[in-house]
């Protein structure tokens, strides 16, 4: 009776050192899950703001309004708790050669779950997205 009592101790150890060792493999996994999530994301956004910056400054006549109308849509963006600081980088309104509007936008992404282990995941990130938009505001030659 003792040694089936010594062997079920053990073998309760060696599940408790099993559960231990794995959730030491898988918590880093899973936090390195939500933070490659978060970048992605967070570039997807980025993208998204680009297209609409160089969108809203594609549809205005001049340059001098066409820089306006994209910086009301970098102040319009809403921040949250991943994606903040938006920022216009580049800004090209090129209504003389092909007709074309080419922005550049930078967000700062911040990882949610820092990995102290792997370098990429434990701070936040400038991200750049770039757009090019066709002018339709383009005044007929005469």
């Amino acid at each position: 009776m003792k040694n089936l009592f010594s062997r079920l101790n053990r073998s309760r150890g060696a599940s408790i050192i099993e559960v231990v060792v794995g959730l030491f493999l898988l918590v880093p996994l899973f936090l390195c899950i939500i933070d490659l999530s978060a970048i992605v994301l967070g570039q997807i956004t980025n993208d998204a703001l680009a297209k609409r910056v160089a969108r809203a400054a594609a549809q205005q006549q001049d340059a001098a309004s066409a820089a306006a109308a994209a910086n009301t849509i970098i102040s319009a963006f809403q921040v949250n708790g991943i994606v903040s600081n938006p920022q216009l980088v580049n800004f090209s309104f090129n209504n003389a050669n092909n007709g074309t509007v080419i922005v550049q936008t930078r967000l700062t992404i911040t990882i949610p779950a820092p990995v102290p282990f792997v370098s990429v995941l434990q701070q936040s990130r400038d991200m750049d997205a770039k757009a090019t938009e066709p002018i339709v505001m383009l005044p007929a030659n005469p």
